[in-house]
């Protein structure tokens, strides 16, 4: 089961701080991945597909988050 958080319990200065350090680790991963855009080796492809679900599960957090 997921754990359910209050927006109440959280402070909205962390709130906004946590969503700008996701924001920023969102956009260094996706850097990464640009840089391996034209990947053919099979540890590159892993490496892509590795990056590409941290990118998938960080904006889902961040979807999650109140604003």
């Amino acid at each position: 089961m997921p754990l359910q958080v209050s927006s109440k319990a959280l402070d909205p200065n962390e709130i906004r701080c946590l969503r700008r350090e996701l924001e920023q680790e969102i956009t260094w991963l996706q850097r990464q991945k640009d840089a391996l855009a034209d990947a053919d080796s099979e540890n590159q492809q892993f490496l892509l597909r590795t990056l590409n679900g941290m990118i998938f599960s960080r904006r889902a957090l961040l979807g999650r988050m109140p604003r």
